[in-house]
């Protein structure tokens, strides 16, 4: 929901001409929650795999 939220809020700074270094500040906090939403997603995957390659064997 965060992410969504920044990526409204950019688009909109990015529309409204507002000034670069708040943009480049939103951009690249949105980057850093990307990064930590797919790490998380990644973490997840990977524990999962292992739980079902111990429970398959």
């Amino acid at each position: 929901m965060k992410i969504q939220e920044l990526q409204y809020e950019l688009n909109s700074m990015i529309d409204n001409d507002d000034d670069y270094s708040k943009i480049y500040k939103t951009s690249v906090e949105l980057d850093l929650l990307i990064v930590e939403y797919y790490n998380e997603v990644l973490k997840n995957k990977s524990h999962r795999q292992k739980i079902f390659r111990h429970f398959s064997k």
